[in-house]
């Protein structure tokens, strides 16, 4: 893991837009370092017609990151999945929901 390019997962098979795949410190209540998938919808002018708390498209709705060992989409492997914890350890999620005036943790 020395580039930046080596944090990043790339894959024709990935969307476009509103998906992501990094290496880097979990998200989660451990400390370790992993590869997460991350998913966002980020604002349109039609959310904010609809809701008053957003200010701006392209805001973050909400977020997802799952812990994974490989990708999803081309199915190969990442590199050191899992620095520290076992793979019994192994799984976590999180959903970041940024739509209200306060943003919750799920």
């Amino acid at each position: 893991m020395g580039s930046l390019a080596d944090l990043i997962h790339h894959c024709d098979q990935m969307p476009t837009s509103g998906v992501s795949i990094c290496w880097g410190a979990a998200w989660f209540e451990v400390e370790d370092l992993g590869w997460c998938l991350f998913v966002e919808r980020l604002a349109t002018e039609n959310d904010l017609e609809e809701n008053q708390y957003l200010e701006e498209v392209g805001e973050t709705l909400w977020t997802t990151a799952v812990e994974i060992k490989c990708c999803p989409y081309c199915g190969v492997e990442l590199d050191n999945a899992r620095s520290v914890k076992s793979s019994d350890d192994f799984g976590y999620f999180i959903h970041i929901d940024s739509s209200g005036w306060l943003s919750r943790r799920c």
